[in-house]
């Protein structure tokens, strides 16, 4: 798993040496710290070493709270934060650890590097953003000699990847965080990804812009088809009809025409409004038949 292992270099690098720990007095979670450690590099047995890491934060949870005490405390977390990646579980890693902090601004800042560069890494900068900008906002923690390096990965894997380049410049030039020659350098950072997100930015537009027109002209020559399609059938309707008509007779057109007409408006022959229009069918089927016999007047014999 790739998330994984670019959490795995950073978790190793940021587990504190309790080595010194094991002195008398020491807190009684550090046995637990060692096994869970074995379970996680040694055995890859992560679930299980997540279990002994929340049982070592259980009992540090009773003891007294000291310098030991924390150091082992942020130890178990960082080695939790690595087992909850490679079982997949990275979405439940902050939350995990507001259980045992009260606050995020309370987190060691190699917790915080962590906690940046996984959900930077998974391309959720947004989780972390005000996580990580309240912590900066603290003065113990802007007083760690670490502080920098929590500013630095918050401008690259938070404040950039969202676009918000007005707070990282504002970052960028923060004397109280960076030296002259780092400012110098960040502004320099925002400034090149400003000019390369406003590229993007512009492409993209021009892109869809190119789609709209072609999905527009697309559905345009639909419609123009189907009209024309449609005009051409009104054509042929139009010519059969006016064949019909020249090869029939003026009266038997007007029949047909006046039959048709009783049809679709539904006429009832008891009905007055109904008297004309039968009366004339009547009175035209008479000249009919009467035409008729004249023209074959042997037919009568």
């Amino acid at each position: 798993m790739a998330v994984a292992e670019n959490v795995s270099s950073c978790s190793l690098s940021a587990m504190w040496d309790w080595s010194h720990l094991s002195l008398s007095g020491t807190p009684p979670a550090v046995p637990l710290l060692d096994a869970a450690a074995d379970l996680l590099v040694l055995e890859r047995n992560f679930a299980a070493s997540l279990g002994i890491c929340e049982r070592g934060l259980q009992i540090l949870s009773a003891e007294p709270t000291d310098a030991k005490c924390e150091q082992v405390k942020t130890s178990l977390c960082v080695v939790a934060i690595q087992c909850l990646v490679e079982l997949g579980r990275w979405r439940e890693v902050l939350p995990w650890l507001i259980q045992y902090y009260q606050t995020p601004q309370e987190m060691p800042y190699n917790i915080m590097e962590m906690c940046i560069l996984l959900y930077g890494k998974v391309k959720q900068p947004q989780v972390m953003l005000e996580v990580s900008s309240d912590w900066l906002q603290v003065q113990a923690n802007r007083l760690l000699p670490n502080c920098c390096r929590v500013a630095e990965l918050h401008l690259l894997h938070i404040l950039l990847p969202l676009g918000l380049f007005s707070d990282a410049e504002v970052l960028a030039q923060d004397s109280d965080v960076f030296t002259e020659k780092q400012r110098h350098i960040a502004l320099a950072l925002v400034s090149e990804h400003r000019r390369q997100w406003e590229e993007y930015e512009a492409a993209a537009a021009t892109e869809r812009d190119e789609h709209s027109q072609s999905e527009s002209m697309g559905r345009t020559g639909k419609v123009q088809t189907r009209i024309q399609n449609v005009a051409h059938l009104l054509l042929r309707a139009l010519g059969m009809i006016a064949g019909i008509i020249r090869r029939t007779p003026f009266r038997n057109a007007a029949l047909a025409v006046l039959l048709i007409t009783i049809i679709l408006l539904r006429l009832d022959p008891a009905s007055p409004a109904a008297y004309g229009p039968i009366s004339s069918l009547l009175l035209l089927i008479r000249q009919t038949i009467a035409s008729i016999f004249q023209r074959h007047p042997s037919r009568q014999l």
